[in-house]
């Protein structure tokens, strides 16, 4: 096994590349909304991302079945519990010296939607109910990009409208995995692509990015409406088949694009 692909792995499977993208949407965020970035807030979303997203795969491992990623995350278990421990008590110190007890109450709820994503605790895992798994990851990721940074300035006044725009480009990048998975997801879990078909699932991501990138370009970020086009074109792309990396790396990674198009594409 070469280095690199050790260091794919441990970026890719162990979940430190969606982590480092949720960070980089984040900065984005705080730039949009104050034109300067509380590192308390970075190490948050990164860290919380980190756990929620292996607590996830933790949670699947038990069910049978093929999956590379699964296989290694298995296989490198004893590793990623430490880190997953040392990432949740980290997240919750710096909560601890960034939120009142008032914001960490706001912020609670998606604790729960962490927990509840595939374990079955409420008798079906949210993942799991038909036609919303897209929008529980989407909405998710639209609130927490936005509500950490804004309750670390103990601003409670919400930016719906960068909720909005955060979500949909998030179901924009999102769709392309449910069309990954047609054939292997259950019937029953009606996704997208499931329920629409391949061609109307994957206008609906087009459209997102694009009204996102009308968003950002009415508001002056000219940049970031590029960076929708950009995402568009690599979406585009996706939709013939090709190997894992191609989502798991070149997709999500576009997400840790965002301070540079925030930054320095005017």
């Amino acid at each position: 096994m070469s280095v690199i692909s050790e260091i794919y792995r441990w970026l890719v499977y162990n979940n430190v590349w969606i982590a480092l993208g949720a960070a980089s949407m984040t900065y984005s965020t705080s730039i949009i909304l104050f034109g300067k970035v509380n590192a308390n807030v970075l190490w948050i979303v990164f860290l919380a991302t980190y756990f929620g997203y292996n607590f996830q795969r933790y949670i699947s491992i038990g069910s049978p079945n093929n999956n590379p990623k699964d296989k290694w995350f298995s296989s490198n278990l004893p590793a990623i519990k430490i880190m997953g421990v040392i990432s949740l008590i980290t997240c919750f110190y710096f909560c601890l010296i960034t939120f009142t007890i008032e914001e960490t109450c706001w912020l609670s709820p998606f604790l729960v939607v962490v927990i509840c994503y595939r374990w079955p605790i409420l008798g079906k895992a949210l993942r799991d109910v038909p036609f919303l798994k897209l929008f529980f990851i989407a909405i998710s990721w639209g609130f927490i990009t936005v509500l950490v940074p804004q309750f670390a300035t103990h601003n409670t006044t919400v930016s719906w409208l960068l909720i909005l725009v955060n979500t949909m480009y998030i179901i924009g990048i999102t769709i392309p995995f449910d069309i990954r998975d047609i054939n292997t997801d259950s019937k029953q879990k009606k996704t997208l692509p499931q329920l629409t078909g391949i061609n109307w699932a994957v206008f609906t991501s087009i459209i997102s990015l694009a009204l996102a990138g009308m968003i950002y370009y009415q508001n002056g970020f000219l940049g970031l409406a590029l960076f929708c086009i950009f995402s568009a074109l690599v979406v585009i792309f996706s939709l013939r088949k090709r190997p894992d990396w191609y989502y798991s790396f070149v997709l999500d990674g576009l997400l840790l694009l965002f301070p540079f198009f925030t930054n320095f594409i005017t």
